[in-house]
């Protein structure tokens, strides 16, 4: 665990509550362990995940390059100092403003999946380097992300050779196994397509030199049961990577590691504000809820994991935010010891998708985030 309730009460002394602590020794450990597993790698940190710029100036003195997905990313970066040029614009669809504002400060390299996607970057971000993102197996992923985004790989020549005669430079393939993957194979399958690609591309005179395998790769010490360690899964990939784009081949190879890089880096810290006795059930309101920091119960039914300084009989409890509407209720069904008015509640494995997810709905402000070595 990243701190104990002792540092807990501490930081929450001093900063008030809520607060989702970071930590800068986790967030390296965890870059520099894919960088020995995987090799020579290119980490672009996607932004979506949690793009605090404290974390982004840690990723930048690491030399991580950047996953973005509109302008508004982009200019945090810029902001920081980081060159346009280590930008990945992954998202398949982008506005005409965001292109063309993407294009003149440096972007160099955008994805697409579709026809009206190639369309508006030959006219708006001419002759740029495209990556074709193709839709692969999710099976062993808890997150889904190929059913919104990715051609189907039956179409991939086709739309490799219409982005070459408009005028891009059709230089790769992407493809996202999903998040908080437990499996390898969903990565096994892609790359052994991915390499089919590459091999019908150059009979058709097109050569292709990068491959982006995306993140999903679960956090290195996840709260959910993983029939494979994170670092075992991450050898697995990288041995079919060896197979099938070995170095010798030249490929240029990308991860987009979000969860695994900042997941377990997090620690929520809330209060409990409210306490009542509802239909026999103890309900427990806290400082941060399910519109805010904790918003990901919503969005993806994640399951947080809450750790308490209490100890005792546990009883089952109902979390919710503060807010005055209903939906605000975080979990239904936590056994806990019985808690007071004032007590903190750790939230394990909160760097990914808590705050990054945030609204300052009914007024309520997002955790501060304080970073510790």
């Amino acid at each position: 665990m990243v701190i104990d309730f002792r540092q807990a009460k501490k930081l929450v002394a001093k900063h008030g509550s809520p607060i989702l602590v970071i930590s800068e020794g986790r967030v390296k450990s965890n870059y520099q362990t894919l960088k020995k597993i995987m090799g020579d790698v290119t980490v672009h940190y996607p932004l979506k995940t949690a793009g605090h710029k404290g974390i982004l100036n840690i990723l930048r003195r690491l030399d991580s390059h950047f996953d973005v997905a509109s302008y508004g990313e982009i200019q945090s970066l810029l902001d920081l100092g980081i060159d346009a040029t280590r930008m990945l614009y992954s998202n398949p669809v982008r506005s005409i403003p965001d292109t063309v504002k993407a294009y003149n400060v440096g972007v160099e390299r955008f994805v697409y999946d579709n026809d009206a996607s190639l369309n508006i970057l030959s006219r708006y971000a001419p002759e740029s380097d495209v990556m074709l993102r193709v839709s692969v197996s999710n099976d062993h992923a808890y997150y889904k992300l190929s059913t919104k985004f990715g051609a189907q790989p039956k179409d991939a020549i086709r739309l490799l050779k219409k982005a070459k005669k408009l005028g891009l430079n059709p230089d790769g393939i992407a493809f996202n196994a999903g998040s908080h993957s437990h499996s390898a194979d969903d990565y096994i399958n892609a790359i052994a397509l991915s390499k089919n690609i590459f091999k019908n591309a150059k009979k058709e005179g097109i050569e292709l030199e990068a491959l982006d395998i995306g993140g999903g790769f679960p956090c290195r010490n996840s709260d959910r049961p993983l029939p494979k360690s994170t670092e075992d899964i991450l050898w697995d990939v990288k041995e079919s990577l060896d197979e099938h784009f070995p170095k010798s081949s030249g490929v240029e190879l990308i991860v987009e590691p979000g969860r695994f890089t900042v997941s377990d880096a997090g620690v929520l810290l809330t209060r409990i504000l409210g306490k009542s006795k509802r239909h026999k059930v103890i309900w427990y309101y806290l400082d941060d809820g399910a519109a805010h920091d904790l918003a990901d119960v919503k969005f993806s039914n994640w399951d947080f994991t809450f750790a308490v300084g209490r100890r005792g009989k546990k009883i089952r409890s109902v979390l919710a935010g503060p807010t005055c509407d209903s939906f605000d209720v975080i979990t239904r069904n936590q056994w806990l010891p019985e808690l007071e008015l004032g007590d903190i509640i750790m939230v394990r494995n909160a760097g990914a998708y808590t705050s990054g997810l945030a609204s300052t709905y009914n007024g309520f402000q997002p955790a501060e985030t304080v970073y510790i070595p």
